[in-house]
């Protein structure tokens, strides 16, 4: 990575100013190519310049330097000040704004004079953080230009090279004080182009191009140019890893170097860090997130993250069967025993109250005694990235004294919040191998020269470039001081600058694009002529080997007859072998957490309300002989006394009056009955079914005056009698029961809101309630019951054998959760 330039006049009393600090880096080695061990002369980027001179300007600084993250803290508080909520989005915007003010020598007069509500209202903002800043005797990065130009000191008039444009302020500071450019060596401007299907053909063909290369002359210098390397960044480092071997490398050992690191909040390390800052003020407040607690405790970076591993993976069990998105500490206390590291840090936690407001200060103090709490990146030895990563956010979480400075105590929610905020305004990258190979984004490229180059992504939407369109500075404005791209004019020369700048990366640069792009279609750059002919992408060299097909679908047979959820377990076995075999592992499975009540919780709730009811209530004549008044009591009670176990909020006092509606339509349906008697309600029971042995609940069963025993279940979704028939029993749960029961009858009962619908099958037809005549593939009693007996003891005789065929039947992979085990394509 060189300059493209001649460096023969200049010395070492001479100074270079830059456009970037790689072409800084490129610079340096240039030199010491073009003139051997002779000493450097001083050079810097524009920002850098800026900052030497005038930290020798202002040897005794009365005014102080913010950085450009405390100009960010200021800026959002003058607009709070003026009673602007500050997003994230919109301060990056305001910032974005205010560096084009100060580069196109935009003043704020002449935005207000503009008479956009948008531009004054930009301009107020501004103008409150600039009193601010002189209130306080600061001063940022973009007022250094005018106060240095108004030093009368003597300067060196520097050389300036890869600036594509110079910005107003940057020509009227070098016109000041004078200057030189060195001009670029003409290259030749022969290339080749290249069309690719895909963008990861694209890449990977760019990839293998630059492996080729390497192999071949390793000394070579090769670039491989993106315009999009942030949003592709991780599918140049997957590809290239890949085409280069390197997915177990860590950075620095690499064949490659893809610059552009992320901000330091999106790396794992540091997102672990947070959660584990987010989760000791939940501890403290003992209310504490789901999600964020089973992170934080299965977190490789946490003291005895090892040797816990196991019992913690228990412990998050415990946490998602309470399918809850926030609990108390207490509820898991049971399970903490068996994790006793981790139950002394959460203790440590929970005991160490932090006063509720402080100072950002304070509150770093306070965040690094609980990362020392919990053992913070000492259970394992950071590999390098990771300790460089760690360092760096040690530097970079001082910045919280900063802002003491500038605000009075905060929550510990704010503090967190600015913690993140700080964070993301600043890009890491660990430090890479020295390799011949970069991957660099299109501005950062231009002004580089390699030996080889390729630029990817040359379409239409990078040249030439959207229309910039500032949000604050209206458009006559934007023009008139030549905003980048603010017209059509600049744009078009923007392109033809950008185009100059890439074909002089090398004397032979392949310039590509790709037909689609996350199956979007793209066009190619009208400024370079692609051909139609699409490149093949390039195959990699793999050696097919014959499947092997082993047939393991006979499990050991079941040595204890005595099993849990044996309907469940049967229905499953009937509708696919494999299914009905998992119940074997003993996995878990939890419900997803929710608002409110879930249907599962409704289901459980309204059976225990009609448990209670019928406990007082034990035939037609006794329900008939309730009035109106006393029957509306008794079911509000029922209903009030299920629900006392449940917190208090709207969703219960909404769920009692659907209660109260809904079982109130019941009884009243219940009166139209023909008479009948409660045997039973809630009646736990164990049964055998050819051997295997569960327990199992019935809701009710009633005897009619026939004498006959119908066994009922109350269901608060849709149901079919079908289900029972067939060739495959759908829903065995109450053939099981009768068969068990020697009763004469089964029937659901569908408490739906709208309406109570029975539907069942009995021996005699007019010992159930009425219900629809609706036709169905079932027998007669008899000869059901016939079906029923060897259909359900064949299923549990095959379960208790072992027979595990994935050979599942219609619907029966809807909502199972074990397709991860029998590789079934949903």
């Amino acid at each position: 990575m060189w300059i493209n330039s001649n460096l023969d006049r200049i010395t070492a009393k001479d100074v270079v100013i830059l456009a970037n600090n790689r072409q800084v880096l490129a610079f340096k080695k240039t030199y010491q190519l073009q003139k051997g061990t002779s000493q450097l002369p001083k050079v810097f980027s524009w920002k850098q310049y800026l900052l030497n001179t005038w930290g020798i300007i202002n040897f005794q600084p009365s005014t102080r330097l913010i950085s450009n993250i405390e100009s960010r803290v200021l800026i959002a508080q003058s607009m709070s000040h003026l009673g602007q909520k500050v997003e994230c989005r919109l301060l990056d915007e305001v910032i974005k704004n205010y560096d084009y003010c100060k580069a196109h020598l935009i003043s704020l007069n002449e935005l207000q004079q503009s008479h956009f509500d948008t531009s004054e209202l930009f301009s107020a903002w501004i103008q409150d953080y600039q009193k601010n800043k002189l209130k306080q005797g600061l001063i940022d990065i973009n007022d250094l230009s005018t106060l240095i130009i108004n030093n009368d000191i003597k300067m060196t008039k520097p050389y300036i090279y890869g600036f594509k444009t110079l910005t107003p302020e940057q020509s009227q500071f070098l016109n000041t004080i004078g200057y030189q450019v060195l001009e670029h060596r003409q290259l030749d401007d022969s290339h080749a182009n290249k069309t690719f299907k895909t963008t990861q053909d694209e890449i990977k063909s760019a990839a293998q191009w630059a492996k080729k290369i390497h192999a071949s002359n390793p000394s070579k210098q090769i670039v491989v140019v993106s315009p999009k390397i942030n949003e592709l960044h991780y599918q140049f480092k997957s590809i290239f890893d890949q085409v280069f071997h390197d997915t177990l490398n860590e950075t620095g050992q690499k064949s490659y170097n893809i610059s552009l690191g992320l901000s330091l909040d999106q790396y794992p390390l540091i997102q672990h860090l947070l959660l584990i800052l987010k989760l000791s003020s939940q501890l403290q407040k003992n209310r504490i997130e789901t999600t964020t607690f089973n992170t934080v405790i299965t977190s490789p970076y946490i003291a005895s993250a090892k040797n816990e591993q196991s019992a913690r993976a228990l412990l998050v069990n415990k946490v998602l069967s309470l399918s809850t998105t926030n609990f108390k500490l207490g509820r898991v206390k049971e399970k903490l025993s068996s994790c006793p590291v981790l139950e002394q840090i959460l203790n440590t936690i929970c005991d160490d109250q932090n006063t509720p407001q402080q100072s950002h200060d304070q509150w770093l103090l306070s965040f690094n005694n609980h990362l020392q709490s919990w053992g913070f990146a000492t259970d394992r030895v950071l590999n390098s990235s990771e300790y460089q990563l760690f360092k760096k956010y040690q530097q970079t979480s001082l910045g919280l004294n900063l802002l003491s400075q500038y605000s009075q105590s905060v929550n510990v929610h704010q503090a967190l919040e600015d913690l993140k905020n700080w964070l993301s305004q600043v890009m890491f990258q660990a430090q890479s191998a020295k390799t011949p190979i970069q991957i660099l984004g299109s501005l950062e490229a231009e002004g580089l020269y390699f030996d080889e180059a390729w630029v990817l992504g040359m379409t239409n939407d990078f040249l030439p470039s959207p229309l910039n369109s500032p949000r604050f500075i209206p458009f006559d404005i934007a023009t008139n001081h030549q905003i980048p791209r603010s017209n059509y004019e600049l744009i078009a020369q923007d392109a033809k600058d950008t185009l100059t700048n890439l074909m002089g990366l090398s004397d032979n640069v392949v310039f590509s694009y790709a037909q689609t792009h996350n199956e979007n279609e793209q066009q190619s750059s009208p400024l370079i002529e692609f051909s139609n002919a699409v490149e093949a992408p390039t195959k990699s060299k793999i050696t097919h080997v014959k499947t092997e097909t082993l047939n393991d679908s006979q499990a050991p047979e079941l040595s204890n007859k005595s099993i849990s959820g044996g309907v469940s377990t049967l229905k499953d076995q009937m509708a696919c072998a494999f299914k009905g075999f998992s119940h074997r592992l003993n996995t878990q499975h939890f419900n997803a957490p929710h608002i409110g009540l879930s249907r599962i919780e409704q289901g459980n709730i309204i059976h225990k309300v009609l448990e209670k009811i019928y406990q007082q209530i034990l035939s037609l004549e006794q329900l008939l002989s309730y009035n109106d008044k006393d029957l509306t009591a008794l079911i509000a009670s029922s209903i009030d006394q299920e629900l006392s176990t449940h917190s208090k909020s709207n969703f219960i006092k909404v769920e009692r009056n659907r209660l109260l509606e809904l079982v109130s339509k019941f009884i009243q349906s219940e009166k139209q009955r023909d008479e009948f008697k409660i045997i039973s309600t809630e009646q736990e029971m164990q049964v055998n079914v050819a051997g295997l042995i569960f327990d199992v609940r019935l809701d009710r069963t009633d005897e009619m005056e026939n004498g006959n025993r119908i066994i009922f279940d109350y269901k608060i979704g849709k149901t079919s009698v079908s289900d029972w028939c067939g060739d495959t029993i759908k829903d065995p749960q109450l053939p099981i029961y009768v068969l068990s029961n020697k009763t004469q009858g089964v029937c659901f009962i569908e408490l739906a809101s709208d309406k109570i619908t029975y539907k069942g099958l009995s021996k005699d037809k007019d010992s159930l309630p009425k219900q629809s005549n609706k036709k169905t593939a079932c027998s007669q009693w008899d000869e059901q019951l016939s079906i029923w007996q060897e259909k359900i003891s064949k299923a549990s005789l095959d379960f208790q054998q072992g027979e595990a065929q994935v050979l599942p039947t219609k619907n029966a992979c809807e909502y199972c959760e074990y397709d991860s085990l029998c590789r079934v394509n949903k």
